[in-house]
């Protein structure tokens, strides 16, 4: 037997610690059927990734709108699927996106990313803080 969604708008969260190889799942195996989103992103300045701590508040809320503004218009016969690929340690983090998931109707996944291949972070998250991920990584079963 085969399940077939409800519709063909999905919002698919791809979770795991820094360096676990989120976005690089998310390239290889989602793109180009997928609008790939993340908070990482609003880090980007001419081309460089420059991490400023205090701006992670404020830039998760950038992701999370920048959902939003893409759900709001759907460009489906292109890209039927929007791709989050951020840490998501923690259960209220996935949460607001849920939430938009119900909003504008879209089928809703979250898909973990372990780290068995042993890889670092290519933003050099110091170790202390992945161990703090590891830590605190939540589940739902």
């Amino acid at each position: 037997m085969t399940y077939i969604p409800k519709n063909n708008k999905n919002l698919i969260l791809v979770r795991g610690v820094s360096g676990s190889g989120k976005s690089t799942f998310a390239e290889e195996f989602l793109f180009p059927i997928s609008l790939l989103i993340s908070t990482d992103d609003f880090f980007m300045v001419d081309g460089e990734y420059q991490f400023k701590p205090e701006l992670l508040p404020e830039n998760h809320l950038k992701c999370l709108k920048s959902v939003e503004s893409e759900m709001l218009h759907p460009q489906q016969d292109i890209c039927p699927n929007i791709v989050v690929h951020n840490t998501f340690t923690k259960a209220w983090e996935i949460e607001p996106y849920k939430e938009l998931a119900n909003k504008y109707g879209y089928n809703f996944y979250t898909i973990i990313v372990e780290n068995r291949h042993k890889s670092s972070s290519i933003h050099d998250v110091p170790d202390y803080v992945i161990s703090r991920q590891k830590d605190g990584f939540e589940v739902v079963l």
